[in-house]
């Protein structure tokens, strides 16, 4: 009978020892939204490990992070600091290129900064190449009904050429 509750204080102990790492997401919702030519989408990052993808006004899906790519992306997110930035980032002699939106919502707070042009700071350009490749290699699902982004002002996805539902 000693050597159980030995045995059984010896685990509490060491389970009460180990610290769960945990990175805890510093917003309500993040969504980054990318378009070129070539490729439009918005991904919505909520605290947890599903991320939604938009690709058109009618098409969403999920996918699963793992820990490791949660813990990137609430990284790289952090690293965005929105007051240090201007809201629009514009050139209007350009017809066609890349653009690329941050919005983040925290209690009430809303902070947000869009990008179509070339005199943009490089750390905005640098958490953008980051988010397009933490999404890349992730299994979307097709989800069914619609998905809340919340403000996608000035990104124009495209519209689906299968509009029957």
């Amino acid at each position: 009978m000693k050597k159980i509750i030995i045995a059984f204080t010896l685990l509490s102990l060491l389970s009460c020892g180990r610290e769960e790492k945990k990175t805890s997401a510093d917003f309500d919702m993040f969504v980054f939204s990318f378009t070129t030519d070539a490729a439009n989408f918005s991904i919505k990052f909520t605290p947890g490990d599903t991320v939604y993808m938009k690709t058109s006004p009618v098409d969403y899906s999920y996918s699963l992070l793992t820990e490791d790519k949660r813990d990137s992306a609430y990284a790289i997110i952090k690293e965005i600091n929105f007051s240090k930035y201007d809201t629009m980032y514009t050139n209007d002699n350009i017809i066609d290129g890349t653009s690329f939106k941050f919005y983040k919502t925290k209690n009430d707070t809303v902070n947000w900064v869009y990008v179509y042009e070339n005199e943009t700071p490089k750390e905005l350009y640098k958490a953008a190449d980051k988010l397009i490749q933490l999404q890349k290699g992730q299994k979307w699902v097709p989800v069914k009904g619609k998905q809340d982004f919340d403000n996608l002002d000035y990104i124009e996805l495209p519209n689906p050429l299968n509009t029957i539902n």
